[in-house]
């Protein structure tokens, strides 16, 4: 699967190396190269919010393109906060209709291809970069203590179920930015929003359940234009 995955991504850098080197000859004619580019880039991660129902990871870089070609589609009116806007209340709004994949198919599906999708730290600290791309992480830990995590263009879920919070809290520092994430958490963790957020949604969904001594969990950094999923398990 790696393999696999190395060479589209090979492929892929590869084409766009080759857009560049004819765009410098002359042979693209008027087509505006960055703009090109950027629509190519988004492409997977179009793919990608459609195989995993992330409604997030799907409207925003859709939001971008639309951006970039609002002008030929007469969509100068709507660009570019108010496109960026309607993605971000869109992928709130939908998904209370459209749910993720169930837990368990995608934790089995990885297996089977063989994917390495857990995060083990003897330390309790966690780092996760997912960029122009999409993950599914699978933290495993007894003294979770802090994860780092930063997404760019890309759509991240993340599951805390088999964590153990060392002490009474933990803090998930959250660098983002187009980019769509949900965090997995356990019923009975308690969540404390710190967040800095510049055009993003923010979500709790699923049953709490409230007890004595409970376990917090700190969001804390900043995020942009994004959408962020708080789901109990």
């Amino acid at each position: 699967m790696k393999k696999g995955r190395n060479l589209f991504w090979g492929v892929f850098f590869i084409f766009i190396a080759l857009l560049i080197i004819l765009n410098q000859l002359g042979l693209l004619g008027q087509i505006n190269i960055i703009s090109l580019i950027i629509s190519i880039l988004m492409l997977p991660l179009i793919i990608s919010g459609i195989r995993h129902t992330n409604m997030s990871g799907l409207l925003f870089p859709i939001a971008i393109i639309l951006i970039l070609y609002a002008k030929p589609l007469g969509l100068e009116e709507f660009s570019p906060l108010p496109i960026l806007g309607i993605a971000l209340f869109l992928s709130i709004g939908l998904s209370f209709f459209i749910k993720p994949k169930p837990y368990f198919f995608e934790r089995e599906h990885n297996k089977t291809m063989g994917e390495d999708v857990k995060e083990q730290s003897e330390d309790g600290i966690i780092n996760i970069s997912t960029k122009l791309s999409s993950s599914i992480k699978y933290i495993d830990t007894d003294n979770l203590k802090k994860v780092n995590i930063y997404c760019s263009c890309s759509g991240s879920k993340i599951y805390f179920d088999n964590a153990k919070i060392e002490g009474n809290q933990a803090i998930i520092n959250i660098e983002a930015s187009c980019s769509g994430i949900e965090l997995f958490i356990p019923k009975n963790w308690m969540i404390e929003n710190q967040l800095d957020c510049i055009i993003t949604g923010v979500e709790e969904r699923g049953r709490k359940i409230e007890e004595d001594n409970q376990k917090k969990l700190i969001l804390t950094g900043k995020v942009s234009l994004s959408g962020i999923n708080i789901i109990y398990v």
